[in-house]
């Protein structure tokens, strides 16, 4: 081809030239389609069929294994004549099934949630090719993960670096069995999952976690997820503080650390949830006498400081947007897990994801009424709905089913709470990110207890 072939007329600009030679047209096909060509009420009903298939999958998801362990598998075994140990031993196992199915369905559903959220923030169209309006992407992102290839450093530890996916996403599971106690209200299948110090409990297991990324960030030679582990182990310690004292100040208030109590005691009304002043809008308190405002005053002011404190604290604790310094992918190229590829990889965003949706349930459970709707009259029709349901023969109490779905539809609501906070807030810098905590949070969750403990100590409500 002769250089005068080669040279374009001066009237074809690019994008005529793309048209002509049959190239892709960048400002159409690549992009895919246009935002504003999209009916916002039309992207809207979009996006809820989606979160309604999503929902309705892993509720049932957890249901179903409930069902199978606890129904099914005794009268498929008693007829063989298989031993009652072990036909005991299936059934105590059905917590820890329904958690191991419940996660990873869920974890898949609150990435996709995420995104599609994110894209209705920020004016974007998000995933819309894998299934209606991109419904099975997240789906087709863990088929893609299981099959990647495992690639492990060659100057890595070998062990540690095997370990510390699992030694971070085994407490998210540990942490979740406890909030199934609230599920059960001491009937059904996880009834035995209770016990009186829960709270402590599942605090202290979540804390755990953060093992795991410092062993990523060793274990991989690799100075950014070093860098990425310590920022991590920095931000646990500085946030678990006021964190801690926040629920101190808690407990003070209501006198109990077993979840399941704390979420009967809002069981009058949506008046009586704890975010309410503690319940105490329903007490017999004399709101003409002036001291009685005041203190009533006092507690609202003082649970909605400790209900910001606790989800605050807890956002900086599972290391979301504006607290994620330590993947921080500007400046440590995603930090602690830049090394892990394939399932190793899924299995931190997998407790990522689940240890967001554990500290929203756990939020619900503290202040918004745990499985009650604040309507006791549905409450009661629920409850009363499920009650005696005939399977099989078989006469089952499956009044925890709407506690159950009601505790979760909560746990979604902040869940997307704090994809908003995402969408809004720019990330701390690490100065910022430690001077909020030690100079800010701490000095206002001192206050806080101090507050609780004269709230309790020295007035009668």
């Amino acid at each position: 081809m002769s250089s005068s072939q080669n040279q374009l007329p001066a009237n074809l600009s690019v994008k005529k030239l793309f048209y002509q030679q049959g190239n892709m047209d960048l400002l159409q096909h690549y992009r895919g389609q246009k935002r504003e060509n999209q009916p916002l009420v039309a992207e809207v009903v979009k996006f809820w069929i989606v979160v309604v298939f999503w929902v309705a999958a892993a509720f049932g998801a957890g249901v179903a294994v409930a069902a199978v362990t606890l129904v099914l598998t005794p009268l498929l075994l008693k007829p063989l004549g298989v031993p009652s140990e072990i036909i005991d031993f299936a059934a105590a196992t059905a917590p820890l099934a329904v958690v191991l199915t419940f996660v990873p369905v869920n974890a898949m559903f609150l990435v996709l949630l995420e995104r599609k959220f994110l894209a209705l923030l920020t004016t974007r169209l998000g995933p819309n090719r894998v299934g209606f309006n991109g419904l099975l992407q997240t789906f087709a992102d863990a088929l893609k993960l299981l099959f990647k290839e495992d690639i492990v450093p060659a100057a890595s530890d070998k062990i540690l670096f095997f370990l510390s996916p699992a030694l971070f996403f085994a407490p998210s599971v540990i942490a979740f069995l406890p909030l199934l106690s609230v599920v059960g209200a001491g009937v059904g299948p996880f009834a035995k999952t209770e016990f009186p110090s829960s709270l402590i409990f599942v605090i202290a297991v979540s804390s755990l976690a953060v093992m795991g990324l410092i062993m990523a960030g060793w274990a991989s030679n690799n100075k950014y997820s070093l860098l990425g582990g310590l920022r991590s182990a920095a931000q646990a310690i500085s946030y678990e503080i006021p964190l801690v004292l926040s629920i101190v100040s808690f407990v003070v208030m209501t006198g109990s650390i077993n979840l399941r109590e704390i979420s009967t005691g809002q069981s009058k009304g949506l008046l009586d949830w704890n975010i309410f002043a503690g319940g105490s809008l329903l007490n017999t308190v004399n709101f003409q006498s002036f001291p009685s405002a005041i203190l009533l005053l006092v507690q609202i002011v003082l649970f909605l400081a400790i209900a910001f404190m606790v989800y605050f604290c807890s956002l900086a604790e599972v290391n979301r947007i504006p607290f994620d310094l330590p993947e921080a992918e500007s400046e440590l190229v995603s930090g602690y897990n830049t090394e892990f590829t394939g399932m190793k990889f899924a299995l931190f965003f997998l407790a990522e994801y689940t240890n967001l949706f554990i500290t929203s349930a756990l939020l619900s459970i503290l202040f918004f009424g745990g499985t009650y709707t604040g309507i006791p009259a549905l409450d009661t029709f629920l409850s009363d709905s499920f009650k005696a349901i005939n399977v099989a023969g078989l006469s089952l109490n499956l009044s925890w089913l709407a506690g159950a779905f009601v505790l979760l539809v909560k746990a979604y609501l902040l869940v997307a709470l704090a994809i908003w906070v995402r969408a809004t807030l720019p990330r701390f810098r690490s100065d910022q990110l430690m001077g909020l905590a030690w100079k800010v949070l701490i000095p206002i969750s001192l206050v806080l207890l101090l507050v609780a403990a004269l709230c309790k100590t020295f007035v009668a409500v």
